[in-house]
């Protein structure tokens, strides 16, 4: 598939809108970048979106964390501080797919996680779910045996985005292992989606847009302490400038 240029827009696979914010971002030139909000209070998780807002983030993540620790209602609060940008909550579904979209979609959030190793009749009740309320389902390919199969898998179901993903407990036991930046071509040659990529630091997000990636993810250490806003701005501003 063909990489974006900067004035290209990304599709959605027929997803459809759940609101002006999501369509917006949407039609931005890719890269979007996302910050993982990965914090287990609101009240820290909404000073940090406010923080990523300035420093030129376009999609907030209602991370992991915040799910375990606070629940989907914590998602009220969250949407409230920023109701005209596009939150990600990022459950992690394994089973009970539908019920899960339904509610993050009831609690406002845009986009919401499916693991990608889940079993297809719980992606196909995610995208129930996503048919029926306009959330976007991004399937998460972390630890898939075979990552650009799953992704074609999914997409061929209806999935909207994928997410080539090497995470942080296998980094930390084998940060050589790391291949996203030979799996997310490859995906990007099978599937007409947006591809997200999980990156660390400024030099892996530029390698990751320079591999075609839409959607550029990033966690800590660019949340919290002194230097968090000028780290996150440098980020955003150097994957913003690799295709003009």
């Amino acid at each position: 598939m063909t990489t974006p240029t900067p004035s290209s827009s990304i599709s959605s696979n027929g997803a459809a809108a759940g609101s002006a914010a999501l369509e917006a971002l949407l039609r931005l030139p890719p890269p979007i970048v996302q910050v993982s909000i990965d914090v287990p209070e609101v009240q820290e998780a909404i000073d940090i979106g406010h923080m990523a807002k300035r420093a030129g983030v376009d999609l907030l993540e209602f991370g992991t964390p915040l799910v375990l620790s606070q629940g989907l209602s914590a998602l009220d609060p969250f949407k409230a501080a920023f109701p005209n940008d596009p939150v990600l909550a990022d459950v992690k579904i394994v089973d009970g797919a539908k019920k899960y979209v339904l509610s993050a979609a009831a609690k406002g959030a845009d986009f919401v996680t499916i693991c990608g190793v889940a079993h297809d009749a719980s992606i196909r009740q995610a995208l129930e779910g996503q048919a029926e309320t306009g959330i976007v389902v991004v399937v998460d390919l972390y630890a898939a045996p075979d990552p650009v199969q799953r992704a074609r898998e999914v997409v061929d179901m209806g999935a909207a985005v994928v997410l080539v993903h090497y995470g942080g407990d296998a980094r930390t036991a084998d940060e050589g292992g790391d291949d996203t930046l030979e799996v997310l071509p490859r995906v990007k040659d099978v599937v007409d989606v947006p591809v997200g990529v999980v990156t660390f630091d400024p030099p892996g997000g530029r390698a990751a847009v320079e591999a075609g990636a839409d959607i550029v993810l990033i966690g800590h250490p660019y949340l919290l302490g002194a230097a968090a806003e000028t780290m996150l701005t440098d980020y955003v501003q150097q994957v913003k400038s690799v295709r003009g």
